[in-house]
């Protein structure tokens, strides 16, 4: 969750914005994304006082209502809410961009640490994955290894069932960064298989992860 504030404040600087304006536009628009008083009136609370710290684990819904606050307030008029490429940016996308980049820099330097794109993909992936979504959710993802530089992965729907495509969007920049930081070159995340936006067609989430070799 510190990383979403700090990319706001990102997001911000660079476009010469009043971050605390931003930040409260983003709550206004957060809140109407909850359910309950207690809700409204815990988001904000941490949102106002930025009580956040770097290892604090807050409820999805918190994580949820805040990336529609934030996608709605910063992306251009004219730009997606979310994308299926990496080609396409979105707020989202950018958000777990940078938040890759924030991880491999700090908290999860360990993880990043000496690790070739295809051993991070293989192996390291998934210990992320069971940090953000519970380790009963980690036998369901697959890493399929379809040639050295190219990966699918799949991320069953019963897994993603607090998650939107906003949450598909922020995974597709996660890989994006992650791979940036590994020092890949000609990077490509595509996701045509979603369960979040279409959900009577696929039963699972499907990214496809390449770069040059």
């Amino acid at each position: 969750m510190k990383g979403r504030l700090l990319f706001i404040k990102e997001w911000c600087r660079k476009r010469q914005l009043v971050y605390k304006e931003a930040l409260a536009k983003i709550l206004q628009e957060a809140v109407k994304n909850v359910h309950t008083v207690e809700q409204r009136e815990y988001m904000e609370r941490r949102l106002s006082q930025e009580i956040i710290l770097s290892s604090a684990s807050l409820p999805d819904w918190f994580d949820k209502a805040l990336l529609e606050g934030m996608t709605k307030v910063l992306k251009d008029s004219d730009a997606p809410r979310n994308s299926f490429s990496s080609q396409q940016s979105c707020i989202p996308f950018e958000a777990g961009r940078f938040n890759a980049h924030r991880q491999a820099e700090t908290v999860f330097k360990a993880i990043f640490k000496g690790k070739t794109p295809q051993q991070w993909t293989r192996t390291s992936f998934s210990v992320l994955y069971g940090m953000c979504y519970g380790q009963e959710a980690v036998p369901g993802l697959r890493v399929e290894e379809i040639s050295p530089c190219m990966f699918r992965i799949h991320m069953p729907r019963k897994d993603l069932a607090n998650a939107s495509p906003l949450d598909c969007s922020t995974v597709m920049g996660y890989l994006y960064g992650a791979m940036e930081k590994l020092g890949a070159d000609g990077i490509l995340v595509l996701h045509d298989k979603c369960s979040l936006a279409w959900e009577e067609v696929f039963p699972e989430c499907v990214f496809e992860l390449s770069w040059n070799e």
